[in-house]
């Protein structure tokens, strides 16, 4: 059984108590996202990103099953993803994997990109599992100033 995500700036019902599919694959494409980047106001110290991703059960059509019979797994699975850093000197400022140049960055363990932090939480809400702090927590020296597509990698694979 296989899933597929997208990126969705919607919230949506996040179903609990699911198992994850072992060879769960997704599709995330940026170009198919119409929306640009937030506005951020350095001001407050705090930019935020939302996403959520949904995952769609793709199965194959049994002889055994009729359409009276209900089907035993959710039609989809809905992520959501929120994320949130405090600006502070002496760190980068990295969103979706580019590094923008500015005297504060995203305080954080790893690189701190809100924005694949965001995607990470919603394709492991989409997944059932728990979400990327107790998965990657911040005092596992393994993840110090990891880059976030390490995450993805992990969280899709």
């Amino acid at each position: 059984m296989g899933a597929m995500a997208t990126p969705l700036y919607t919230s949506c019902f996040t179903p609990t108590k699911l198992k994850p599919e072992p060879q769960a694959q997704f599709s995330l494409s940026c170009s198919s996202v119409s929306h640009s980047l937030p506005h951020f106001n350095f001001t407050t110290k705090r930019p935020t990103f939302s996403i959520s991703a949904v995952s769609i059960p793709i199965t194959e059509p049994s002889q055994s099953s009729s359409p009276t019979t209900p089907s035993k797994s959710l039609p989809f699975r809905v992520g959501h993803g929120f994320d949130l850093h405090r600006l502070e000197p002496g760190y980068p400022l990295i969103i979706g994997g580019i590094n923008i140049p500015h005297d504060r960055g995203c305080e954080a363990h790893s690189d701190g990109d809100v924005l694949l932090h965001c995607v990470v939480d919603a394709i492991l809400g989409a997944l059932g599992l728990p979400d990327i702090g107790q998965i990657f927590p911040d005092n596992d020296p393994k993840w110090k100033g990891a880059p976030s597509s390490v995450f993805i990698k992990e969280a899709v694979s």
